[in-house]
């Protein structure tokens, strides 16, 4: 594997949004809890998100025309609305197609002040508009997550910005 960045420009567009977060802006925005029956100890908890990509990579396998195998690798910060750091993002993502780029497998974990979450999925690529509108599993946690379910939806408007929405089960 060598390092390449010469892939045309939609191919690198693509590949960076799809990274889910990359550069998209993660502020986490209104968090609810719905309270559990006593014999139930269960409880959801919405998180609205925006995140900010920080940097990104990417790594262009060989042959130099198809894109399946390449990755996308990335990180980000989260922020609240009001802009106040909350923590951070980071994401591999890997083409599941050659040309052109139409599908990524993708994983993220994201670094709240009270644990980690992390979740995988693919998301098929759009040329017209969203970059994609996917849901991803939750597949662990750590901390306050640990033993967290759910799944986390990515609206990826454009390369720059995507609204996340953490719905989880704990």
């Amino acid at each position: 594997m060598e390092p390449i960045m010469r892939k045309p420009l939609f191919s690198v567009c693509a590949a960076a949004a799809t990274a889910g977060a990359f550069t998209v802006g993660l502020a986490l925005g209104p968090v609810t809890a719905d309270a559990a029956p006593a014999s139930h100890p269960h409880r959801n908890i919405t998180i609205k998100a925006v995140e900010r990509g920080t940097a990104i990579n990417m790594v262009d396998v060989a042959p130099a025309d198809s894109a399946l195998g390449d990755q996308l690798i990335g990180t980000g910060e989260l922020t609240t609305p009001a802009g106040r750091k909350l923590g951070t993002s980071s994401f591999v993502g890997v083409s599941t197609d050659a040309e052109p780029r139409t599908a990524e497998l993708l994983t993220f974990v994201y670094e709240l002040p009270d644990g980690k979450i992390t979740t995988s999925g693919t998301a098929r690529l759009s040329t017209t508009g969203p970059v994609f509108d996917e849901r991803f599993a939750i597949t662990g946690g750590t901390g306050a997550y640990k033993n967290a379910t759910g799944q986390v939806r990515v609206l990826q408007e454009t390369v720059e910005q995507a609204k996340v929405t953490f719905a989880i089960q704990h």
